[in-house]
Parts: C-alpha cells; sequence; structure tokens
C-alpha cells in the first residue's frame, strides 16, 4: 500500500476514520471493489444494500469512487440511450452488399485487363487489315495494269479477276467490321460502371 495526504474534504467524520497516523490514510479499502461493482451494474441505492451504503459515506476511498463511478455510469446510460444503432438485419444486409460488391470488384479486374489486351489487339488487327488491304490494292492495280499490257487472253483475266474482286470483297467486310467493332469493343473496355 501506498500512503497519500488527503485533501480536505466535505465529511470530516469520515476523515478521521480513514486517516492514520500524520495525516496519512492508505489508498486502497478492503470493500472498493464492491462498491465499484454496484454503482457499475447500477445497483446502488440505499434500498439495495444499506450496509454498504453506509460504508461508503463514511470511507473516503469509497465516496470518491461512488461519485466518480456514478458519474460515469450516468453518461454512459445517456450515451447508449441517445444511440440510435441500425439493427442486426441491417448491418449484416449491408455487410453481405459489400461483400458482393468487393468480390465482383476482384473478379473483374483481371477481365478488364484481358478486354483492354482485346481491344488493342483488335485496334492492331484492324491497322495491320487496313495496310494489307492498301497495299494489296495497289497491287491488284499494278496487276491490273500489268495484265492489260501483256493482252492476256479474256477467259484468265476473267478469272483473275473474279478471284480478286472475291477476296477484296471479303478484305473490305473484314475492314468495314473491324472498324465498326473497334470502337465499340474500346468503348466497353474502357467504360467504368
Amino acid at each position: 500500500m501506498i500512503p497519500r495526504a488527503f485533501p480536505p474534504s466535505r465529511n470530516a467524520s469520515a476523515d478521521r476514520r480513514s486517516l492514520g497516523g500524520g495525516g496519512r490514510a492508505s489508498v486502497e479499502c478492503p470493500r472498493e471493489s464492491e462498491v465499484f461493482e454496484a454503482v457499475a451494474f447500477g445497483r446502488w441505492s440505499d434500498r439495495h444494500d444499506p450496509e454498504l451504503a453506509a460504508h461508503a459515506a463514511a470511507c473516503a476511498i469509497c465516496c470518491d469512487l461512488v461519485e466518480v463511478a456514478r458519474a460515469l455510469h450516468d453518461d454512459r446510460e445517456v450515451a447508449c440511450r441517445e444511440a440510435h444503432p441500425p439493427t442486426a438485419g441491417m448491418v449484416w444486409w449491408r455487410a453481405t452488399i459489400r461483400a458482393r460488391a468487393e468480390a465482383a470488384h476482384t473478379a473483374m479486374q483481371p477481365i478488364t485487363v484481358w478486354q483492354g489486351i482485346a481491344g488493342a489487339c483488335l485496334a492492331g488487327a484492324t491497322a495491320a487489315l487496313a495496310t494489307v488491304a492498301w497495299r494489296w490494292l495497289q497491287t491488284a492495280d499494278r496487276v491490273g495494269d500489268l495484265f492489260s499490257r501483256i493482252a492476256i487472253d479474256r477467259g484468265s483475266l476473267a478469272s483473275a479477276s473474279a478471284f480478286g474482286v472475291e477476296h477484296a470483297l471479303v478484305v473490305l467486310l473484314g475492314l468495314a467490321a473491324c472498324l465498326v467493332l473497334a470502337p465499340l469493343a474500346l468503348y466497353i473496355t474502357l467504360a467504368d460502371d
């Protein structure tokens, strides 16, 4: 026990009983835990335990403890009455919604990356196809000029031009599809919900 000096208090008789020699008193009271439990659990009154109330009135340590513990207990009760926490069902519902959203976001990250890569590949393929088609058209013009200069018979010229037109149509349809789908793929890839 550590002795300490008490400041003068309102209850002089309690001071006289708790003080030992030289104005020193013990810091502990054997019934201090009982007093604290009674106040903390809301059982503090003369009706619940009159003997404990009489002891607290006589003991300076317990008197101080009652004042402080009652203030804290009353403060806690006021805070609990004023608080309006959500119901357990609402908390659970919000937690499940948040967990689902986080799981969906986590699952979408690799998909978004792959969509971006696919969009970039589509744009690159479109550019490459446009370059190839442009070169092919220039080559077709040269081949056509060459055919007209060499004067190949009509049968082989008709079959060569039909072959060129047939492939040109496929190339042009592919190019048109890529030009339409590339911006759409980029929009879908880069759009943030």
